[in-house]
């Protein structure tokens, strides 16, 4: 997202300021003044994306597999982040604003083709690392010594992503892994996932408490933030020792800051919407063509109305998606991808479709999307939601849900084939589902009792990847790349078999939090639910946090060094489970 070459553009207005400071006071005063308020709103997909380039770009990989920053790693790096914030008396708690750090819940329609071309892009990006690296990827065979995290580390900027991390997709759960993070901090009575898109919030909760906006998108450069708010971008943050101080070395946070509304009247513009649209319409355009373009009538009124609504700060109301007793009532917070699908559910103009974009999981592009060894327990998510939340006020019949994910070489919508069109029926069949996968848990566990909840769940998600491949009648995975899941890659490569039993991993863990966010709302939101879902409840309450859920290759090794995972005994018990 953002505007095309619109933060170049603007950058020779664009004002340095300090924005914090630490001394060596033990009152932590100073007698600088900053000419902007010293409080910030965050974009929270922004940072978890800062967060995750950072650390890849001062990572020491030996090997591209290692460049990858673990969830746990990019968890702690976001709480230290918001913390070194808070030490450079950046102020994010005790004003009248209700949150400070925002996450979208819900992407507009009119967005959904910047979300499908984003995953075009990953898969094109894969396609090149497969093509790159045809035989798997390299992997060191000891692990790489960490590099302490430094405060520069988290603030200075930089100019390139690191040379092993270019052209991989990012990781799927990037983001719910931040909120993970959060959720368990202080943090979390500031973070909100808001029921449409995070900048449109941001841009509100400025212009009515003041501020500043701490962002990576230069759609925030469009919104109208009142006359003396600013927006900062993540690369611009800079940490400077001041040995001038009188009382020591004063450490400053200094920051390129974007005033819009002055940028906009040194321009002679009333605000730089229509600027940013020029931009957007044609980014060819020079800085000085699009001035030229804003004094003359705008060609395609419908095309320019329709931009203005974009940042029009209309928000959604606050009551669709979140339970009447409260918010912070849920089992942490619901993931961005199932925010959105429960909010299509309730909305009273609901589409006949309900949309759910799959997180993109770098798996092998030249077989069947990992996704599909999951299948059974999202369709089960599914039966429970749409008998549980009809929309508001208007009784509409069930609607077609639709998955977007990888289809072979294309990302493509499929249908997911509901038992019925009516909500009693939809109960019955997600009963007898519930049934059967607690079934399968029971079946799938009973032996491996005192093994850790990480480990356990990963035999149930193997479990199910080599049933998926039996009943389907296809090749399962091997004994030996079975075995290598469970204890962590070895060797100097990996072979695309593993990265791919890997995202099938991946897959069915993840349906397995999306059913247990779904049944949390749901407990939440006061619905009566279905019959089994109790049990389900129980059975899911120590599914662990996506950085003990989905390790590192690195961190898995250690796990398993640690715990003595019999690797024969889980290997005999997961090739002979039976077809369903």
């Amino acid at each position: 997202m953002g505007i095309p070459r619109f933060v170049g553009h603007l950058q020779q207005y664009s004002v340095n300021a300090t924005i914090g400071h630490k001394s060596t006071q033990s009152d932590g005063k100073s007698d600088r003044d900053n000419a902007y308020p010293t409080k910030v709103v965050i974009d929270g997909p922004g940072l978890a994306y800062h967060i995750y380039y950072r650390l890849g770009h001062i990572s020491n990989p030996l090997s591209v597999v290692e460049a990858i920053p673990s969830y746990g790693q990019i968890g702690q790096a976001v709480i230290a982040f918001l913390s070194e914030l808070e030490a450079y008396h950046v102020q994010m708690f005790g004003d009248s604003s209700p949150s400070h750090i925002y996450f979208d819940g819900y992407l507009p329609l009119h967005k959904r083709h910047v979300r499908l071309s984003r995953l075009e892009s990953y898969l094109k990006d894969l396609v090149k690392v497969q093509n790159k690296y045809p035989n798997g990827l390299g992997v060191a065979e000891s692990a790489p010594q960490p590099l302490p995290l430094l405060s520069s580390h988290l603030f200075n900027s930089f100019h390139s992503v690191h040379g092993s991390l270019r052209g991989l997709p990012t990781l799927p759960f990037l983001v719910p892994a931040v909120l993970d993070a959060l959720s368990t901090t202080r943090y979390a009575s500031i973070t909100d996932i808001v029921p449409g898109e995070a900048d449109t919030y941001c841009a509100k909760a400025v212009k009515d408490h003041g501020g500043m906006i701490l962002t990576s998108d230069s759609d925030m450069l469009v919104y109208d933030i009142g006359d003396n708010n600013a927006v900062i971008f993540f690369s611009g943050l800079e940490i400077q020792e001041d040995p001038n101080a009188a009382t020591g070395v004063i450490s400053l946070l200094r920051a390129k800051i974007y005033p819009t509304a002055q940028i906009a009247n040194r321009l002679g513009l009333p605000n730089l919407q229509q600027l940013a649209y020029h931009c957007n319409v044609d980014p060819t355009l020079s800085f000085a063509e699009a001035r030229k373009r804003v004094l003359q009538p705008v060609q395609d009124e419908a095309l320019w109305r329709r931009f203005q609504e974009e940042y029009s700060m209309t928000l959604e109301p606050d009551n669709v998606i979140r339970p009447q007793s409260s918010k912070r009532q849920l089992q942490g917070f619901l993931d961005p991808r199932l925010s959105e699908f429960i909010l299509q559910l309730s909305t009273p103009a609901r589409q006949d479709e309900t949309n759910i974009y799959l997180p993109f999981l770098m798996d092998d592009p030249s077989r069947a999307s990992a996704w599909y060894v999951s299948s059974f327990i999202r369709q089960t998510l599914y039966e429970i939601l749409v008998s549980q939340i009809p929309p508001l006020h208007t009784p509409l019949p069930l609607p077609v849900i639709m998955e977007i994910s990888r289809r072979g070489f294309r990302i493509f919508p499929s249908v997911v084939p509901l038992s019925t069109s009516t909500a009693p029926v939809a109960q019955r069949v997600a009963a007898d589902n519930i049934h059967t996968l607690i079934s399968r848990w029971q079946m799938g566990t009973t032996s491996f009792q005192t093994v850790s909840p990480m480990f356990r769940y990963r035999i149930f998600a193997l479990s199910e990847t080599y049933r998926w491949h039996i009943d389907n009648l296809k090749n399962p995975p091997s004994r030996n790349s079975i075995a290598r899941t469970m204890t962590g890659f070895m060797g100097s490569l990996v072979e695309w078999e593993d990265i791919h039993l890997h995202a099938q991993v991946e897959a069915v863990l993840y349906a397995l939090r999306m059913i247990k966010q779904g049944l949390g709302y749901i407990s939440a939101a006061g619905k009566a639910g279905v019959e089994g879902q109790m049990e389900l409840e129980n059975i899911l309450e120590d599914l662990p946090p996506l950085s003990g859920l989905l390790p590192s290759s690195m961190e898995l090794r250690g796990f398993a060094e640690k715990e003595k995972i019999d690797i024969a005994q889980v290997v005999s018990y997961v090739t002979e489970v039976p077809g369903s």
